[in-house]
């Protein structure tokens, strides 16, 4: 019986294999399909795997289930054999057919309600048919959330069973609050990975405004969860730069002086008024504001 479980990942061979080396993690049936890499690993080590590819870019998954972990499925989903043959045959097609249960589990269980709303958005519903489901989609999405570092989807009988393991370390670091415009400008970009997004490309936005809410919208009903996105808002600004005399180098230093940490400088212009002791360089300036919620 092997202990050797296939994962598939969105990255090149070449990529992978050295992550997996540098993790001193063994790899076995190593095989490309399209933009695929498709290898094995032991099932001790699947968890260190989701980890080092938990970057949503990866979208990693579980292709196919070790030797021993289908024998104690089996074995667990065989349980009730002797009330009848016949009526085990029956009771195992219709749920096998159906979805009566969506159980989260692990140490991302907070995060429940937005698993939850994820698998449904992947065709999986509770009381529901189970062949629509799409499980890479699902995983992937998952694996995006704050945190995320481990997602495994498996379904026994007529419960989806879906493991979320998160880093510890930075669990404390979960902000439950919107996302705040904390500057006025134009949305350039807005992304809400979870939550909803409040403002499009081309609105004007005023500090204090709620770009992404902890929510979501299903019709017309509202559900709470994590906010998870980013926003990019074009601002403008103006600083004065005193210097003793017009001079290209204290051009120079008077543009140097509207950099802002962490946003980029689109446009700058200046004007030059006299002053008391030499000149003042007026610049007025257009940079781009990034804001971003439970995206670390």
């Amino acid at each position: 019986m092997t202990d050797a479980t296939q994962i598939s990942i969105t990255a090149t061979a070449e990529l992978a294999l050295k992550k997996l080396k540098k993790a001193e993690i063994g790899v076995y049936n190593c095989k490309k399909d399209g933009a695929r890499f498709i290898f094995s690993v032991k099932d001790k080590h699947i968890k260190k795997v989701f980890a080092i590819f938990s970057n949503p870019c990866y979208n990693i998954c579980v292709t196919g289930k070790s030797s021993r972990a289908k024998f104690f499925i089996k074995a667990l989903n065989r349980v009730g054999l002797f009330a009848g043959a016949a009526a085990f045959v029956a009771i195992a097609a219709f749920s096998n057919s159906f979805i009566f249960k969506i159980k989260v589990s692990g140490s991302g269980s907070y995060l429940s309600s937005e698993v939850k709303r994820i698998v449904c958005e992947s065709g999986a519903k509770e009381f529901g048919y189970f062949s629509g489901f799409d499980a890479p989609m699902a995983t992937g999405k998952i694996l995006a959330l704050p945190q995320v570092t481990f997602c495994n989807i498996e379904k026994h009988g007529s419960i989806l069973h879906v493991d979320v393991e998160v880093d510890e370390e930075h669990n404390s670091s979960v902000v439950r609050n919107p996302l705040v415009s904390d500057c006025n400008g134009v949305v350039k970009k807005i992304t809400a990975i979870c939550g909803t997004a409040r403002f499009f490309a081309g609105d004007r936005v005023n500090t204090g405004d709620e770009l992404i809410s902890a929510y979501t919208l299903a019709g017309e009903t509202q559900t709470e969860c994590l906010a998870v996105g980013y926003a990019e808002i074009e601002c403008t600004g103006r600083t004065e730069y005193p210097a003793d005399i017009e001079s290209e180098e204290n051009l120079k230093a008077a543009y140097s002086s509207c950099i802002l940490n962490g946003d980029e400088i689109i446009s700058r212009t200046h004007t030059v008024k006299p002053a008391e002791n030499g000149v003042v360089y007026v610049i007025d300036f257009t940079y781009l504001h990034k804001l971003s919620i439970n995206m670390e």
